[in-house]
């Protein structure tokens, strides 16, 4: 993590700048079949409201310039070409600050019979756009002398046709050409001639078929959804999978289709939304929203997580060490059922019923004890070490006896080995024995212990932190989570959870570093053979210039918090990156 992918990630987040009257909206240009649209306004706010908070600073202009860079190397070399002659003229954070835009993907069955997935997008250039235009233009008249560029008329336009190094036949269900023409402010893109087609008339105000702004999906998506929205996505999920099944020779993804219903749930549309927060000191930099639209009602693993109950407080034995926390509410007993409706769901599961009909008694003997609230909890001790962070996962229990027996009766089984712990029993499993070559930063073993009414799972320490917190830390829990729970709504919630950003944001580099450190050094003695053969491809370095960029970035930032609600149309979300209070800074 460095501050070029930090600051990139949130300037993506919210790019772009609102243009009054602005003919083109995503709404308005997808078809009522669109499989997903992405659009981004209100840069310049978002950019203001960054530089304010101090996490972007004009400093930063050429850190961002070479990832920008790095991403327009995936368009074709004159639509790359191009933009890189802008940047290099106006400066990254400029050329941010004024583009708006957006991306509608959808099926054209004018194109063939079968239909091809078509992309048609746009670049908003602002009201600069004059000034932009010249420099893109000046730029696209060299690439125009390029074999690969062709120029053809579509609806009065001269239109630049660009071929990819391999030309698709008939039957291709995702062309790789690009049509690209420049309309006064607008830059336009697409794959197929009839997306851009379609861009152009709603230029034009030609009166379109029936467009995604008429349907119930956008609208319900609209209602759950909060503001901002300088960035918005959304995918519709029968659309997703019919575009699937042109890549799909098999019939593969209508296996999945038949089964998603049952494993994931009734969803037909999933929306996240976010922008700038306000312009002030302590306030808000980030906001978001998201939204999973069931109409049909809820089903599915997601049926698992709804009903809404109090906030409720944390587990007693928080500490002030605590830097993340999280609750969400899980039906534990309904599991088995579950489980079985999937695997009945698809011929091809049966396996999964027969294997089913010999773990269900033991499964159902360990999930009924528990009851519905699954706490995550993650404490950071100092001076920083590589295992420094801890997490650990907590359910209350209604028989802890005879989960504790339930517990005692598997664990060996599943090769797991008892000891004991200031008066309680935890159960440990050493996951060397599955995973004999471990990534860096991976614990060695697994517990699980019932204590103080509750099932603890995590690492060996968080566990046994846990387990002392019992009777001495008197849930002393530190200011973030304060502000995280001041922000809360009051009413009841799904699901919920913080995150002290300034105190974890060094501290995870620090710990990744060590991590691998650690990882290098045992294979370099391990294996000596080995370790010449892969050195090359690791990066050997202290990360100093990358810790100090994360320090100054944390200096200016507060905690992050989430909700999330369920209801008859499924779920919503709201989440937050706070900026540092006055005097944190």
């Amino acid at each position: 993590m460095n501050r070029c992918f930090l600051i990139s990630a949130i300037a993506l987040s919210a790019v772009g700048t609102a243009v009054d009257g602005a003919e083109l909206r995503v709404e308005r240009v997808a078809p009522a079949s669109a499989i997903g649209v992405l659009q981004f306004i209100e840069a310049d706010r978002t950019v203001a409201t960054m530089q304010m908070h101090g996490v972007l600073l004009d400093s930063d202009d050429e850190e961002l310039g070479d990832f920008i860079r790095t991403q327009l190397e995936s368009l074709p070399v004159g639509l790359s070409s191009a933009w890189e002659s802008l940047i290099d003229e106006r400066g990254p954070i400029s050329v941010l600050s004024d583009l708006s835009g957006g991306l509608v993907a959808w099926v054209e069955r004018s194109e063939r019979e079968a239909g091809q997935l078509t992309l048609a997008g746009w670049v908003d250039l602002g009201d600069d756009f004059n000034d932009q235009g010249d420099l893109l233009d000046a730029a696209w008249a060299g690439i125009r002398e390029s074999p690969d560029v062709t120029t053809e008329t579509v609806l009065g336009r001269e239109v630049d046709r660009i071929a990819q190094s391999r030309e698709p036949t008939a039957d291709t269900p995702m062309p790789r050409t690009v049509w690209h023409v420049r309309e006064d402010r607008y830059v336009l893109v697409s794959n197929t001639r009839a997306g851009l087609e379609r861009l152009l008339d709603a230029l034009d105000g030609t009166e379109l078929d029936t467009t995604l702004e008429e349907t119930d999906a956008w609208s319900s998506l609209h209602g759950m959804l909060g503001a901002p929205q300088s960035v918005l996505v959304a995918v519709f999920m029968k659309p997703a999978f019919d575009a699937a099944s042109l890549f799909d020779p098999m019939g593969v993804s209508k296996m999945v289709e038949a089964s998603f219903d049952a494993a994931i749930g009734p969803v037909r549309a999933i929306a996240i939304a976010g922008g700038a927060g306000e312009a002030s000191v302590g306030d808000a930099i980030i906001k978001w929203s998201g939204a999973l639209w069931m109409p049909d009602g809820q089903g599915g693993l997601l049926r698992l997580l709804s009903g809404d109950t109090p906030r409720s407080s944390l587990p007693s034995w928080v500490g002030p060490d605590v830097v993340a926390v999280s609750r969400v509410n899980v039906s534990f007993k309904r599991i088995p059922d579950w489980l079985r409706s999937v695997a009945a769901s698809n011929p091809m599961l049966m396996g999964v019923s027969q294997m089913l009909d010999q773990m269900e008694p033991t499964m159902r003997a360990m999930l009924e004890p528990l009851g519905r609230q699954l706490w995550s909890i993650e404490t950071l001790s100092r001076p920083i070490a590589a295992d420094s962070l801890q997490s650990v996962q907590t359910v209350e229990c209604s028989n802890p006896q005879a989960l504790a027996d339930a517990i005692a009766s598997s664990a060996p089984k599943a090769n797991m080995e008892p000891r004991e712990f200031q008066g309680h029993q935890i159960w440990s499993l050493d996951l060397g024995e599955v995973m004999p070559l471990p990534l860096p930063g991976q614990s060695d073993r697994v517990s699980v212990a019932v204590a103080g009414g509750s099932l603890l799972i995590g690492s060996d320490a968080a566990v046994e932190s846990a387990l002392r917190g019992l009777s001495s830390r008197g849930g002393n829990s530190p200011p973030w989570v304060a502000r995280v729970l001041e922000w809360m709504p009051a009413g009841s919630v799904a699901a919920w959870g913080g995150w002290d950003l300034p105190e974890t944001m060094t501290a995870v580099a620090e710990i990744d570093r060590l991590r691998a450190r650690k990882w290098e050094d045992e294979i370099r003695a391990d294996d000596p053979e080995l370790w010449e053969e892969i050195k090359g491809e690791l990066i050997d370095e202290d990360r100093s210039a990358q810790l100090e960029r994360l320090a100054k970035i944390a200096a200016v930032l507060g905690p992050a918090a989430w909700w999330v609600k369920s209801g008859s149309e499924g779920f919503w979300a709201r989440g937050v990156v706070f900026g540092a209070e006055a005097g944190d800074q």
